[in-house]
């Protein structure tokens, strides 16, 4: 019986051994260079032990390579091609969009996990043309006042807070203005942001951050074993948090349906969209159609939410963060604000796109700080890259490196510096195409980009020009990341020190 049970543990060693090494020479037998993996876990150990991002790892390896235009890791087993070279990847983004215009991110097939972020194919194509319009010029124009209500909130609350101590860890102050804004734009509510009593908007806030790691975990845990998370049928959606946005969007929709448009806000084009019934849309494999339910519409809403809010409040962070270091960008931020704004009579969107230097600064934030470091496609059929005889094949995953390459010395010269002239007219139209991915490019880059900037940008302009900022005790010239966040994000904080100008 011992024998018996030797024996089989040798044989069934042998074969996982056989199937591990059989898995890991994929790059090897395509002659393409990468680091050497681990049994099950692949080249993402640190990352799924949480010790480092996926952003720190794949910019360690990025730097082994610098003479490569590409090089091969495993997501577990699962084989990936990450990008060096910026005209391959012009060809994924751009010229061959086509080929990989999905990002591999469906791993279920619940209408909750029907967002435009994760659907694929000729879904994601009616999604995409039907969401478009509610982010133009025009449409942004509407929202401003709504904006500028949770900006002057931003400023009381500020004041009131700078009267009780000049300390403060900004990312947490940046957070309550982009979601009383994100509250206003898209669901017409007052979430009372900056309310010192508990509120069931802040919680939910916190609660979508919270469930970063899931989506991770069974992101990773799929890459790992490929398709095993659709077929236990697991959904990546917090239920009691999906409850909670489809309570509010039924509300909405009842307060709505049936009446005249007034807010113009995300809730009632999604009204709209609803009245029509089946949004249709000629695909690449036919008509596509999609019923715009209440299901469908509250998945839209959720991640309009996560993104609306998280993502800018840590743009507007880092970029407060560099400037209390740097007193004499901040002085020229706040000299071109104080005479735009008199020049326009107020803040308002011409008075924003006039503001040339702060957008300088914020693009040199999103260059130094991209809060999404790597970007995802997958390949949709048998493709060879020009110029190379690298095949690929269905289903190959390909990473994109966008916070590696606003790193690199070739495309920026001592990228460790903060150096917003670097966006200035002149020489922004030096940076080659797609060595400049904070918002992705392409058909699939990020929809709500124009919507983030100008949110963000009126923010920071209205409290740098009442406001300055300081270096305190507790802050930090190098902040550490935290390796178990979902996004970029300070492992202590970003703590300045905030001063009324007048």
């Amino acid at each position: 019986m011992i024998t018996y049970a030797i024996s089989a543990t040798v044989i069934l060693f042998c074969i996982v051994y056989y199937w591990l090494k059989t898995k890991y020479s994929y790059w090897h037998k395509k002659n393409v260079v990468g680091p050497t993996p681990t049994p099950v876990v692949g080249t993402f150990g640190p990352v799924f032990l949480r010790k480092k991002t996926a952003t720190q790892l794949i910019t360690e390896i990025y730097n082994r390579y610098p003479n490569e235009k590409y090089f091969g890791i495993y997501q577990g087993t699962s084989p990936a091609l990450v990008l060096r070279d910026i005209e391959l990847i012009k060809q994924v983004m751009i010229k061959d969009f086509v080929q990989f215009q999905d990002r591999g991110f469906k791993i279920s097939d619940s209408e909750a996990d029907q967002n435009l972020f994760s659907v694929e194919g000729d879904t994601w194509r009616v999604l995409r043309h039907r969401l478009t319009p509610i982010f133009t010029t025009g449409k942004l124009k509407t929202m401003i006042p709504l904006v500028l209500r949770s900006v002057d909130k931003f400023l009381e609350y500020t004041d009131e807070i700078v009267e009780k101590n000049l300390d403060h860890e900004i990312r947490s102050l940046a957070s309550k203005y982009t979601l009383d804004v994100i509250g206003s734009c898209a669901f017409g509510v007052d979430v009372d942001a900056f309310s010192q009593k508990k509120n069931v908007y802040r919680d939910v806030a916190d609660k979508v951050l919270q469930i970063g790691f899931k989506t991770r975990f069974f992101q990773i845990f799929n890459a790992f074993f490929p398709g095993i998370v659709k077929k236990l049928g697991i959904s990546l959606t917090d239920y009691e948090l999906f409850g909670f946005f489809m309570d509010l969007v039924h509300k909405i929709i009842k307060e709505r349906e049936g009446k005249p448009k007034i807010r113009k806000d995300f809730m009632d084009f999604m009204i709209e969209l609803k009245e029509e019934g089946r949004v249709i849309r000629k695909g690449d494999t036919g008509v596509a159609g999609l019923e715009m339910n209440d299901i469908i519409i509250t998945a839209q809403a959720m991640v309009f939410y996560v993104a609306g809010f998280e993502t800018s409040s840590a743009t507007m962070s880092f970029l407060i963060h560099e400037i209390c270091q740097h007193q004499d960008i901040q002085e020229r931020i706040y000299e071109e604000v104080n005479n735009v704004i008199k020049k326009h009579g107020g803040l308002s969107y011409e008075a924003i796109s006039d503001m040339r230097y702060l957008e300088m600064v914020f693009d040199e934030t999103l260059r130094k700080y991209p809060v999404v470091g790597v970007l995802r496609r997958k390949c949709g059929y048998e493709y060879t890259f020009s110029d190379t005889k690298l095949s690929l094949e269905k289903n190959t995953s390909i990473l994109i490196p966008s916070a590696a390459i606003h790193h690199d010395p070739k495309y920026y010269p001592d990228p460790e510096k903060f150096d917003p002239e670097r966006f200035s007219p002149e020489n922004k139209s030096k940076i080659p195409s797609c060595a400049y991915l904070p918002f992705g490019d392409g058909p699939r880059n990020c929809i709500g980009m124009r919507f983030a900037k100008v949110q963000s940008m009126i923010g920071l302009a209205a409290f740098l020009n009442k406001f300055k900022v300081e270096a305190s005790s507790k802050t930090k010239k190098t902040l550490e990341i935290d390796p178990t966040a979902l996004t970029l994000t300070s492992k202590d904080g970003i703590w300045v020190n905030i001063k009324r100008r007048h």
